[in-house]
């Protein structure tokens, strides 16, 4: 298999190299004449604006083609058509003779669209088949795919050693336009095998019969010439049919099973053919002057290989996001760096150069510079690990596989959401295998390889143990990916266990009718002590403070002789402002008229208080409310408590608007103040966050709805509904 893949690579490089010599070797000219006065008279030209400069005109006769008679060349004789040369004569019809030398650089369009391109793609597709070969040899959909790379590659740089009349230039394109359909046709079938689609069309097998058919009517042409224009219309026809033959399987396969990837490889596919099909195609068969040129409408179909190498591997081979913002990177630099380069080389070394020769300096130092970007990063990579930890599409990706499988409900989808990640990025099958018995002779995360096997311990809870097993070699950065999102996985087993069994005793105590939770009393009791512990160091910093000092005044005052009235006073009235504080908290930890009056008389107490204390005009309207839930009397209360000190703390307001307003099962909360307002994010950072960030817990617990508006010097306003939950009491 490796010396067959070898010799597809060898056979590239021999029909590109030669069909590109062929190209360079004379630049094409496309002239064609009208032989029926016994003179080569010019009848048209495939390039005017290069016709021009050189004074070649219609009706000019042509002598001459590289020193020999122009009758002599064989183009002419058969098709009447002047393809190429280096040195052309001609002679005007006034009688006076030319003779102009041609080179590829007098013809930017041909020099750009049949050498400089074709040999930038050239080398491209062979440097990212390679990759893909290396990458993932035993995948055979990555094979089809590398394949119809490389002959639509072939098929492209032949165009212009066929458009020079050379017989294996046109082999080559009319063998590789339909044998790329085929390829691609095959690469759909497996593809639906793989993603267990049902093939409702033609077994692709017999689709390669009709590059044998092309092949015949080019050896039958070589016998009678004048059918070779014949040959190249059944080729034209027999393009256009597979190409919709392709398009009809994608567009049938997409609304048969909506699936996101048949909808992205369709619009990969016919995208790029339609200006190829109308452009040039159809107007080719049907007879009349193609709208593009053929080299122009071909370049269009550049796009199909690399677009369908990214949909289908990009998550194995490449992660697409971190690829291209790395080619602009490096992109920009270069192109920056050519300018500069490019621009001191005309100014000091060439004064007369042209702009064609300019363009090709440019395009060849921009090329080297990125090439020299990508060797420096593998040289990174290799000799510098400490700053360049790993590739960084493995990297890139980990974290959107880690995102996905967060989402996993219980270990099973959790495992395979695994199994899909593993199949998708390395192109391998993995094997989860879940037992009690089996002893494994390592620890978890540890990935341990052996006879072509890797096995790693995900999780182990004594009795129970599940291995991941890849039957499959894996490269040093695929290894690395792996034990990264192993130990993430890990970690979500150990979780998802822990919720498990929670769950699954919850579950027990309610299939037994006890209302008693052992875990949710302890969580409760710590929650109760650490309110204590606040409350306690609360007084102790305050009340009792006060009172030991107010103790020390005493103790100075009995010990002497004359006991003054003022200093008694003082401290009388030092103690009752303590008393008072300690009275507030009292209150604020257990409102004394709430249970006693209800909510509406504890609220119009709350509110008295706070006018009495607070600098701004308070307009509150307070509806009688009721609750089943008893808890909620509660919660509007420590709303409005909460709403009205930051009010006080923070709003800066002189107008501040309360009103309590009773719903169906629950009830509705405005707040509204004419202060300086906030930005919601800034909120966040300041201390007022404390306060704001206790009602949004609060509402939240009772699955209610809090909107809160707010903008520098435009005020607050706070919206917060709440409805009860017909369980809530039971």
């Amino acid at each position: 298999m490796i010396k067959w893949t070898y010799s597809i690579f060898i056979a590239y490089l021999v029909l590109g190299i030669y069909v590109l010599a062929v190209t360079i070797k004379a630049p094409f000219i496309g002239i064609l004449v009208d032989a029926s006065s016994g003179q080569l008279v010019i009848a048209d030209l495939y390039y005017p604006d290069w016709a021009q400069q050189h004074n070649l005109e219609k009706g000019d006769v042509l002598l001459t083609f590289d020193g020999k008679p122009a009758q002599e060349n064989s183009s002419i004789q058969y098709y009447s058509v002047a393809r190429s040369a280096k040195e052309l004569t001609f002679i005007k019809p006034s009688g006076v003779v030319h003779t102009i030398t041609i080179q590829h650089q007098d013809i930017p369009e041909e020099l750009f669209l049949q050498i400089i391109f074709p040999i930038f793609y050239f080398l491209l597709s062979l440097g990212v088949s390679f990759y893909l070969w290396k990458n993932n040899r035993k995948d055979k959909k990555t094979k089809l795919l590398t394949l119809f790379l490389l002959t639509c590659s072939l098929a492209y740089i032949s165009t212009g050693a066929s458009a020079r009349g050379d017989l294996i230039g046109m082999l080559v394109i009319g063998i590789g336009i339909i044998l790329c359909l085929v390829l691609l046709i095959h690469f759909l079938q497996l593809y639906f095998r793989y993603l267990h689609i049902e093939w409702r069309y033609l077994d692709t097998k017999w689709l390669y019969v009709l590059p044998l058919a092309v092949l015949c009517c080019y050896v039958y042409a070589l016998f009678n010439r004048g059918l070779r224009e014949l040959t190249a219309f059944i080729i034209l026809g027999l393009f256009v049919g597979l190409v919709l033959y392709a398009i009809y399987i994608l567009l049938t396969s997409y609304l048969r099973t909506k699936l996101a990837k048949i909808r992205l490889i369709a619009i990969a596919f016919i995208t790029p053919f339609l200006p190829f099909l109308l452009f040039f195609v159809i107007p080719e068969i049907l007879g009349h002057e193609p709208i593009l040129h053929a080299e122009f409408a071909a370049l269009f179909l550049l796009f199909i290989p690399f677009s369908f190498i990214f949909i289908q591997v990009n998550e194995r081979l490449f992660d697409i996001e971190y690829q291209l913002s790395r080619f602009r990177y490096y992109s920009t630099l270069a192109f920056f760096s050519a300018v500069i380069l490019t621009s001191s080389i005309a100014l000091i070394f060439l004064k007369d150069i042209s702009l064609v020769t300019m363009t090709s300096i440019f395009i060849l130092i921009f090329l080297v510079i990125i090439a020299s970007f990508y060797i420096k990063e593998q040289l990174d990579f290799k000799y510098r690990k400490i700053i360049f930890s790993s590739t960084g599409n493995y990297v890139h990706n980990l974290y959107a596989a880690v995102n996905r499988m967060g989402k996993a409900k219980n270990q099973q989808e959790l495992l395979n959401l695994f199994k899909y990640e593993i199949t998708e990025k390395l192109g391998t099958t993995a094997f989860l295998i879940t037992t009690e018995t089996e002893v494994v002779p390592f620890v978890r995360g540890e990935i341990i390889e052996k006879m072509g096997t890797i096995q790693l311990l995900l999780h182990d809870a004594g009795e129970e143990k599940v291995v991941l097993k890849i039957r499959h070699s894996l490269q040093k950065e695929e290894l690395l990916w792996l034990e990264l999102l192993s130990l993430y996985v890990s970690m979500f087993i150990d979780n998802l266990k822990l919720i498990e069994d929670l769950v699954q005793e919850i579950q027990q105590i309610q299939d037994a009718n006890d209302t008693q939770l052992p875990w949710l009393d302890k969580l409760l009791w710590n929650i109760i002590e650490k309110e204590k512990s606040i409350l306690a160091q609360e007084l102790h910093d305050t009340i009792l403070q006060e009172q030991l000092h107010l103790a020390r005044e005493l103790d100075v005052l009995a010990g002497t002789s004359i006991i003054k009235k003022e200093k008694v006073l003082d401290i009388r009235e030092q103690l009752l402002n303590a008393t008072k504080d300690l009275r507030e908290y009292c209150e604020n930890l257990s409102p004394p008229l709430l249970d006693t009056f209800g909510l509406q008389m504890a609220l119009k107490k709350l509110i008295q208080k706070v006018k009495i204390r607070a600098d701004f005009l308070l307009n509150a309207h307070i509806e009688r409310v009721q609750f089943q839930d008893v808890t909620l009397h509660l919660v509007v209360y420590r709303l409005v408590q909460e709403l009205l000190n930051n009010a006080i703390k923070h709003a800066e307001a002189t107008e501040v608007s309360l009103k309590l307003q009773a719903i169906q099962h629950g009830f509705i909360l405005y707040y509204d103040d004419n202060g300086i307002g906030c930005n919601i994010e800034d909120l966040m950072q300041s201390s007022a966050s404390m306060g704001i960030n206790g009602i949004r817990e609060r509402v939240r617990a009772f699955n209610g709805e809090i909107n809160i508006a707010s903008n520098h010097n435009e005020g607050m306003h706070i919206y917060i509904q709440i409805q009860e939950d017909g369980d809530s009491y039971d």
